[in-house]
């Protein structure tokens, strides 16, 4: 007998699913992040669980975690939130969507795929309204994007950032200027090009705290695994861990 097992309840991360997709638009697509294999669950059963959900997009940290569901048959777009230049082979070949958040990343990118004659290859562009962990912050995007524009090799389909403190309602001055920013930022990027990238900002706190920040995707990761202060009373949890206890004094 294991002495400690680690339960994951999909019907709870199925429960969680609706309930999350419930304070949604109809229209909103649905990002699932299932990094660090899974919040330390299993990211294939996790996406596979997902799948049959009807989830839009996964996203990954990095590049061998998209390889590893690719592995495991999982057909749905994957954003690598932070690839890396090693990686680019896996990226293409596993037919992963890299994020532009970095000129390193984007220019030896654009090098590669030029120099393998791979045109208008699917990317999503970061930008850093205030997280201040990766993407362009406002004064870099134009440079970002000219060399985006100067090249065939890259499509972006979308354009998002990440918001810092959405679980606290007293950043609420600092989070919806985030939003704000990115609104014009998105917008002027948008205004560049003939085709139409999709816009993703919220995670689970902001789509329960910030409407407003819906867009046309929405990203929810611990939500996902029934963890978040404001849906406390609606989620359930996936994980169980259990173990046997050695020895009780009283």
């Amino acid at each position: 007998m294991k002495k400690t097992i680690l339960e994951i309840d999909l019907n709870a991360l199925e429960h969680n699913f609706n309930v999350i997709s419930s304070k949604l638009s109809s229209q909103t697509k649905f990002m699932a992040v299932v990094k660090a294999n899974g919040y330390g669950s299993s990211s294939v059963e996790i996406a596979k669980k997902l799948v049959t959900m009807g989830v839009d997009y996964f996203a990954v940290a990095f590049a061998r975690e998209g390889v590893a569901l690719r592995k495991s048959a999982i057909k749905t777009p994957i954003l690598v939130l932070l690839p890396q230049a090693e990686s680019f082979k896996e990226i293409i070949k596993y037919d992963l969507e890299p994020s532009l958040y970095s000129f390193y990343f984007l220019e030896n990118f654009i090098d590669y795929l030029s120099s393998n004659e791979i045109k208008n290859y699917p990317c999503h562009f970061k930008i850093n309204t205030g997280l201040n962990r990766v993407g362009f912050n406002e004064e870099e995007v134009e440079k970002a994007i000219i060399k985006i524009e100067n090249c065939d090799s890259i499509h972006l389909v979308s354009i998002y950032s990440h918001l810092a403190a959405t679980d606290d309602l007293k950043e609420s001055k600092f989070t919806r200027s985030q939003i704000n920013l990115f609104r014009k930022i998105s917008s002027n990027i948008k205004s560049r090009f003939s085709y139409n990238p999709f816009l993703h900002m919220s995670n689970t706190s902001g789509i329960y705290n910030y409407p407003e920040c819906e867009f046309d995707m929405v990203r929810s990761g611990i939500g996902l695994y029934g963890y978040n202060n404001e849906l406390n009373g609606e989620l359930k949890p996936v994980h169980t861990l259990k173990s046997i206890i050695a020895q009780i004094i009283e």
